[in-house]
């Protein structure tokens, strides 16, 4: 008890204050003068103001919080959106491959693109598939489109093939319309060009180019591109610039062809071509 006296002297000013506050605020709520009357409205207004402002307060904390939480929703949804969209072109291209794989003749190997260099003189692409799947040098890689290029490379799981913009690759090839014969090549810079076609020759833009026969490493009506642009080269030989059927900026699948050169053939040109 006397340290409860002790404790109440040393706060008597503060609990007189409190009581005067208490009997001013009875008394002016009790009074009926009107200039009371106006400040016990004013007060209880601000009373009302501030205390509307503070209970805002954690509405707008528990508002940021469902704004965060929809905001992560909506990455959520864009992303499955993204992936179901991918899923959906992934399927249409699939489909594609399959119907054009039951067309042609047995002995692919289906694969996918897993690196490609398309600004260089020497382009190749890197396919997931090798000498487990069966694939060997030389043999051909192909689209539903049309040519893309050759094998060069291989380990166990992996290959690199060379793509038609290489300046190391030379194709044989025929206009189909009239099985004009030449050689296709890269430029190094934009263009494919179909060499060694005479001036007088009878080549137009739109005919279709193909694989000729002539090709131990191709077999023959593969189609090639189509031509785009025909001109005199010089005073024996016409310009011809073909456009890819294959558009190498979107390829992602591609066939490799089971098609092995003929030792046989290679061996009795080299014999000859030594005499």
């Amino acid at each position: 008890m006397k340290k409860l006296g002790i404790f109440i002297l040393d706060l008597k000013e503060y609990i007189t204050l409190a009581v005067l506050i208490v009997i001013s605020l009875v008394l002016i709520f009790l009074n009926d003068n009107p200039q009371i009357r106006f400040l016990r409205a004013a007060a209880i207004t601000s009373f009302g103001t501030v205390q509307s402002g503070i209970s805002a307060i954690p509405n707008v904390f528990e508002m940021e919080k469902e704004n965060k939480e929809l905001r992560e929703d909506n990455i959520k949804l864009a992303n499955e959106i993204s992936s179901l969209k991918e899923s959906k072109l992934e399927n249409i291209r699939l489909s594609r491959l399959l119907n054009f794989k039951e067309k042609i003749i047995p002995g692919v190997i289906s694969g996918k693109i897993i690196n490609k260099s398309l600004l260089q003189t020497r382009n190749t692409i890197t396919l997931n598939v090798g000498e487990n799947d069966s694939v060997a040098i030389n043999m051909p890689v192909i689209t539903d489109d049309g040519l893309v290029g050759r094998i060069v490379s291989t380990s166990r799981n992996y290959s690199i093939a060379q793509i038609i913009y290489n300046k190391d690759m030379r194709i044989t090839v025929k206009v189909q319309r009239n099985r004009l014969d030449g050689i296709l090549s890269y430029d190094g810079v934009s263009n494919l060009m179909v060499n060694n076609i005479q001036k007088s020759a009878d080549v137009n833009v739109g005919d279709v180019i193909i694989t000729s026969e002539y090709s131990n490493i191709y077999p023959p009506g593969i189609p090639v591109g189509t031509v785009s642009e025909t001109g005199n080269l010089d005073n024996l030989f016409k310009k011809v610039v073909v456009t890819p059927l294959v558009n190498f900026l979107t390829l992602e699948e591609i066939f490799v062809l089971k098609f092995v050169s003929s030792k046989e053939r290679s061996e009795l040109e080299k014999a000859f071509q030594k005499k």
